[in-house]
């Protein structure tokens, strides 16, 4: 299995796993054959990639660390809750349903609780047109996999979970026109932009079953432990532990995500930026964030520093850098590529080698491409 750009795919490729439009709405199932007008639709609804089954490397799987139904429900549930206040924007009692919240976030910690090696890996093939509720579970998943890695108790991992789905509530009163804007903002526009915490903040505290530290999330998510994040500029445990855990989970995956004003960033380099502006996050959160992301999805094809080149076919908890590669060429001082009787090395237990290089999307379907027309030797 592996991720293929929808400019990538071609008519006879079968899915590997269901792909679904933003609002949950089922395009293609699983082990579909995909053929030319579905990759026409595709592109016309902006998706950006599908999982398919490839001969090549036949046998690797790319789990999510929560079960399709629970995400699908969760952003289902985000979206109601965002179209409920656009509504009722005078009526935020009305925005959560008890029940079906709970259901929700109970899902989504109960899947991360049963995960023996959490390690998310999964590339993102979101639509830009469902960041906002996306973007809302996926933080909430990235929050809650800190949460466990710090041994917090399931009652507070609920609260984590809660209060990062709802972070960004508050921007269903900013104009699409400022989101979506292609460019930068202007300082007015920065400036209204900003006040979405507090708009979050203030809906949600209306509704009385919505505890602190859930509370405090959307208020404080965009503090920065160094005083420089907003609404307030608190410092250090000013801020609620919550709020700063949904703070390196929110960043990572804006930086993950297609936007309108720039492209995804592959996961390393995603990594690195966090990892560049450390003095703006709790350390401890970060360390266990760390610990849990790829930054070498499964499925990637890398360069390691012996010139080995290789698909990553998994990646250990703790070991964010270090992943077992499938070697399949060597990288030799001719443009051509030598092919090998494919073998792996796990860089957990080589520490003499890195990954020097991450391929792209256009490069990757190169290399798989020359990979079935060139004999093995």
């Amino acid at each position: 299995m592996r991720k293929v750009p929808v400019w990538a795919l071609q008519p006879g490729m079968k899915t590997a796993k269901a792909v679904y439009d933003e609002r949950g709405v089922m395009l293609l199932s699983g082990q579909m054959e995909i053929k030319a007008n579905y990759i026409n639709n595709l592109k016309m609804l902006g998706i950006p990639g599908v999982y398919i089954e490839d001969d090549i490397i036949p046998d690797i799987c790319i789990e999510d660390v929560i079960m399709d139904e629970t995400r699908l429900k969760a952003q289902t549930l985000v979206r109601d809750i965002f179209e409920n206040v656009q509504q009722q924007p005078q009526k935020p009692s009305r925005i959560i349903h008890t029940k079906r919240v709970s259901a929700v976030v109970r899902g989504i910690v109960g899947d991360l609780l049963n995960n023996q090696n959490l390690v998310v890996n999964l590339s993102d093939i979101r639509t830009s047109d469902g960041y906002t509720f996306a973007h809302s579970v996926n933080v909430a998943v990235l929050a809650v996999a800190v949460g466990i890695s710090l041994k917090y108790p399931r009652v507070k991992l609920n609260k984590i979970a809660l209060g990062a789905l709802l972070h960004d509530l508050g921007k269903v009163k900013i104009p699409l026109s400022i989101l979506n804007k292609n460019g930068t903002l202007s300082d007015e526009e920065f400036a209204q932009v900003k006040k979405h915490p507090v708009f979050g903040y203030e809906m949600i505290s209306e509704q009385g079953l919505v505890e602190t530290a859930s509370r405090l999330t959307v208020y404080q998510h965009h503090e920065r432990i160094n005083g420089k994040g907003y609404p307030e500029g608190l410092t250090g445990e000013q801020i609620h532990v919550a709020a700063r855990i949904a703070a390196v989970a929110d960043v990572f995956d804006a930086l993950v995500a297609d936007r309108p004003y720039r492209k995804a960033m592959p996961t390393h380099r995603a990594l690195q930026i966090l990892q560049s502006n450390k003095e703006a996050y709790d350390p401890e959160v970060m360390e266990h964030f760390m610990a849990h992301i790829a930054a070498y999805p499964i499925g990637s094809i890398v360069g390691l520093s012996s010139g080995k080149i290789g698909v990553v076919v998994h990646n250990t908890a703790g070991f964010p850098w270090r992943p077992r590669v499938r070697v399949l060429a060597y990288a030799g001082e001719q443009p051509e590529l030598e092919f090998v009787k494919p073998y792996e090395v796990d860089l957990v237990e080589h520490e003499d080698e890195v990954v020097e290089k991450v391929y792209d999307d256009q490069n990757m379907e190169k290399i798989l491409a020359a990979l079935k027309s060139r004999p093995v030797v």
